[in-house]
Parts: structure tokens; sequence; C-alpha cells
């Protein structure tokens, strides 16, 4: 377990590493202004992905073992090219933005969706090295690319960056597909009843991403609106910073969800979910306090000079996204199971409180009234997930006791000599 769990970590420390490389070379060449629109545009991607991935999406994983491949990946196709084509329409009728940005959006959303819904089949079947390849692929890419673009040709192109590497991702993704495509399908089921549950269950799942992501990145666009865009470029840094202890997180429910997703007895499921719990808190609760140390000289000299403010941020950020661990790894549990209607409930708490707040916040406090909606936005999330997981027999804690240190340590003693 341990060591799958900090192979995982490994992996996404890297593409911290790489994506802080990105977050650096903006600041330092295009300062907070033009920090800001690549905020912008990743966050326009980010959102319409989600809705390509309505159907199906992250619950393939769930999905993977019980029904046909062929089938999940037909239907999965069918909608992200339906959702596409239906968003460029829309999108160009409200002129919402120019055309050429638009497509950007368009191509690049549907791209990462189709690859999103190739590794979600792959973790499904516990595949996490080549899962965790498609994953590697789009930061290193994207800042091998940006770092090239600089470097030879004076300017920055992210949008090429992009396609580079959510293409180059895509094909690892394809030729993992083929490798491990099940030889032996599960039984046969009609189309009716492959929709049925891509949609019941995908809509719930992606419901809890898209109000989850609007959550968290509502506030860039209200921002903007009053304060512009380099106050985005600025609170987007501080934002990327505090959230990077998610990391911790991420690594253990993504071996998490692909368990839970397979297992029968839901009293083994919650006792391995309190406990990872309670590691992945105080690991997180040290991740923020050596941020929060570090002084604010140190961020303006690695962000440059616009970005003085940073620190200020992370404090009123920092109580929030730390709380918001808890919601990361006790929501896995309840995907593990199907269940993504409590995410899609938390996660809509949080976007009503965020949106409030922001509304309520940022015209008087700019960017610190945008951190100070998060915070509150993620501390409510994790609440309303608490309150599902006692419901279920759970107990609340949040660090873990002597006993489980040493049980650790014997753990990864054994398993790092095999």
């Amino acid at each position: 377990m341990w060591r799958s769990i900090f192979g995982n970590f490994g992996v996404r420390v890297l593409s911290a590493l790489l994506n802080l490389g990105l977050v650096i070379l903006f600041s330092q060449l295009t300062g907070a202004v033009g920090k800001g629109e690549q905020s912008l545009l990743l966050t326009s991607i980010a959102i319409l992905t989600i809705f390509d991935s309505l159907v199906g999406g992250a619950a393939l994983v769930y999905l993977s073992s019980r029904f046909a491949w062929l089938g999940l990946l037909g239907a999965s196709y069918i909608w992200i090219v339906f959702v596409s084509c239906t968003a460029f329409v829309c999108l160009w009728l409200m002129d919402v933005f120019p055309l050429t940005y638009l497509m950007h959006v368009v191509v690049l959303s549907a791209i990462s969706a189709v690859g999103s819904v190739h590794s979600a089949l792959l973790l499904g079947q516990q595949r996490l090295k080549i899962y965790n390849l498609i994953a590697l692929a789009i930061p290193l890419l994207t800042f091998v690319t940006c770092a090239v673009q600089w470097y030879f040709q004076g300017v920055l192109k992210y949008e090429v960056a992009l396609y580079v590497a959510y293409v180059s991702s895509l094909i690892i993704s394809v030729l993992g597909l083929l490798k491990y495509f099940p030889k032996q399908q599960t039984t046969s089921s009609t189309w009716f009843a492959i929709w049925k549950n891509m949609f019941a269950l995908g809509f719930y799942n992606q419901l809890a991403h898209v109000l989850q992501l609007l959550s968290f990145r509502a506030s860039y666009y209200i921002l903007e609106q009053y304060k512009g865009e380099a106050a985005v470029g600025v609170f987007s840094n501080a934002s990327s910073i505090t959230e990077s202890i998610w990391l911790i997180a991420t690594s253990i429910s993504l071996w998490q969800y692909a368990v839970i997703s397979n297992a029968q007895d839901q009293n083994y499921t919650i006792q391995l979910t309190e406990k990872l719990t309670r590691f992945g808190m105080l690991a997180a609760l040290v991740g923020v306090l050596f941020f929060l140390a570090l002084p604010s000289a140190f961020y303006q000299l690695v962000f440059g000079p616009d970005f003085g403010g940073l620190q200020a941020l992370m404090w009123a950020l920092a109580p929030g996204v730390w709380a918001f661990t808890y919601a990361l790894v006790v929501g896995h549990y309840f995907s593990g199971h199907g269940r993504y209607s409590v995410n899609a409930l938390a996660s809509g708490v949080g976007l009503l409180l965020s949106l409030g707040a922001s509304v309520l916040l940022i015209p008087a406090y700019g960017a610190v009234g945008a951190a100070l909606a998060a915070s509150i936005s993620y501390a409510a999330t994790s609440l309303v997930v608490l309150r599902y997981f006692l419901k279920d027999g759970a107990k609340f804690s949040l660090f873990p006791r002597k006993a489980e240190f040493i049980q650790l340590f014997n753990q990864m003693r054994v398993s790092w000599r095999k």
C-alpha cells in the first residue's frame, strides 16, 4: 500500500515542480498580467473538459470492471464530440470569447477529455505506472515546450505548448489502452444499460468536479472584473503554492479510489479511509506551515517584483486549504462506492459560499477577499463530507496515533527491502 502511495506521491511532486517552473517562467517573463491571462486560459479549458467528461469521466474507474471497455469508450467518444460541438456553437453565438481563443479552448478540452477517459479505464484496472506516465507527460512537455520557445524565439505561446503536451499524453494513453485492453471483456451489456450507468454515475461525479472547480476558480473571474488581470495573476500564484499541499492527499486517494472501487467489505474501506485521512491531514499541516514560514522576500525573489503581496494571500488561504485535505481523501471513499452525489452536494455547498463570499469580499478587499472566500468554501465542503462519513459509521480523527507510526515504519521497511 505505502509503496504505491509514495510512488504516486513522487510523480505528483515532480509534476508540481514542473508546474512551479511554469509559474515562475510566466511570472518572471510576463509579469502579473501575463500570469493572469495564462491562468484564465487554463481554467477555461479545465471547466469545459469537465463538461466533456460528464458521461463517464472519472466514474469509469468504478465502471471499468463492470462493463465492456468497447461500450464505455464508444459512449464516451460520442458524448465528447457532442459537447464540444455544442459548446463551440453556444459560446460563439454568445460571443463569450474571441473565435481563435474559443477554438483553442474547445479543441484542447476535447483532447484532454479523451485522454482522461483512457486514463480512468487504466486506473480502474490499477495500472498505476502507465496512469502516472500519462499524467506526468502534460506538465513535463508543457514546461519543456515553453522553455524551448523562450530560449530560441523569445516568446511564450502557451496554447502551442498545451497542444504538444495534450496530444503527446493522448498518444501515450492510446498505447497504454492497447497494451492493457482486457482479453476477456465483461459480460456484454446493452447500449441503454451502458449509457444509463455512465450518465447516472458520471453526471454526479462530474457535477461534483464542476461545482468544485467553480468554487475554486469562479473568484478568478470576479476578481478580474473588479481588480484586473494583475490581481488574478498574484492570487493564482498564491493559490497554486498553497494548494500544492494537496499533492499528499491526491497521492493517497489515487490508490485508495482504485482499491475501494474493487472492494466488497465496507467496514474495511471505512477503516482504510480513516487511517489514510489521519496521515494525510498531518502531512498537509506540515506542508502548509512550511510554505507560510518562508519570508515574503523569498516569493518576490522567485516570482518577481509584482508578487510582493503573495504571503498575505497564503495566510488567508491556508486554513481552508488544509481543511479541504479531509474532503479530498474522504471524498474518494464515496467515489469508490459509486456515491458521487455526496461529493456533488458538498461541492455545491462550497460553490454557493464561494460565490456569496466573493461578491461580498472582493470589491472591498481585492485578492485578500478572494482568498478568504476560497478558504470559507474549502472548509464548508469538508464539513459536508464529514457529516456523511460519520453517518456511515466512521469516527472523526485528525492525526495518526503512535502505534500507527510504528506500524507504518515497519511496513515501509519490509516493503522497500523487497
